[in-house]
């Protein structure tokens, strides 16, 4: 297994081997295209990124059109394989940058030098892997340069699609009702649909991010009426709840945070319920569901 296996698109060739050369040459050991692997081959990239520790993905403004970077970025999700996102171009906002760049300690590699951007990676790297490599670094402060291109922590569950999707945060209270046994229990995330047009590189992107989610969000609620909420924040949020089954009214209210979250239940039974959100996004109303199972 090696530390590295790079993904990136052939009119980027000459900064890869210049990368590749620090990288090898500060002891960091790398698969790249076409010396050690055929990235355009699925078995050859599948087999490449499962015996890597981290794929770093080489990005520019043509890569989300590439069918390379999304079945290797799927290959690495579907590993638990780390992912550190080298970003060549800025990049206009939309899903796929909002979301992916927020999930990924990633390198704002075209804001700065090579020198610099190198030196964030290497801190990418370590943070992943927990390790020190003896790399020899700029004088260069970091704390002249831009925010963006400081590793972001790494979270394996969409933060902002969990905040902006799932709750509608409504200022309110409910009565506790005592048909509230039905909710007592571990839920998982099992499906989400919305109503916002999208093109065909958005649809692959929000897929994999949903697989993602699905994968670790979970809603704990414990007969005492606290609950605990894992995998749409970095750090686990608990809280107490009540339900309102007249309404079909969940709210939670999270431990140090001064809101309450109030969810509103299209369908609940026993072994699963869905949730209703509507909200405007740019002047459009769009309306989410959110399926959790038991």
């Amino acid at each position: 297994m090696k530390d590295l296996c790079l993904v990136y698109q052939k009119e980027n060739k000459s900064l890869v081997k210049k990368l590749v050369s620090k990288l090898e040459s500060d002891g960091i050991s790398c698969w790249v295209s076409p010396r050690d692997y055929k990235q355009e081959e699925n078995d050859s990239l599948k087999a490449t990124v499962e015996d890597s520790k981290i794929l770093l993905l080489i990005i520019d403004k043509n890569s989300v059109s590439s069918k390379e970077m999304i079945q290797s970025l799927e290959y690495a999700l579907d590993n638990q394989i780390g992912i550190i996102p080298f970003v060549l171009e800025k990049i206009e906002s939309n899903l796929y940058t909002d979301h992916f760049f927020y999930t990924f300690s990633w390198v704002a590699a075209y804001e700065d030098t090579f020198e610099a951007s190198y030196e964030v990676l290497i801190d990418a790297y370590e943070e992943l892997t927990g390790g020190k490599k003896s790399v020899k670094k700029s004088n260069s402060s970091k704390k002249n340069q831009s925010p963006e291109t400081i590793s972001k922590p790494i979270i394996y569950a969409i933060a902002a699609i969990a905040l902006a999707v799932i709750f509608y945060f409504v200022y309110t209270s409910l009565s506790e009702n005592n048909d509230s046994e039905i909710i007592i229990g571990q839920w998982q995330l099992s499906d989400y649909q919305d109503n916002l047009p999208r093109n065909h590189m958005d649809s692959i992107n929000i897929i994999q991010t949903l697989k993602n989610l699905k994968a670790n969000a979970r809603l704990t609620f414990n007969e005492d009426h606290t609950f605990e909420r894992k995998g749409f924040t970095p750090e686990p949020q608990i809280g107490k709840w009540e339900f309102n089954s007249e309404l079909n009214m969940l709210l939670l209210e999270p431990n140090g945070v001064n809101r309450k979250d109030t969810i509103h239940f299209e369908s609940l039974t026993e072994n699963k319920f869905v949730m209703v959100v509507n909200e405007v996004v740019d002047s459009n109303k769009v309306t989410t569901k959110i399926t959790f199972s038991k």
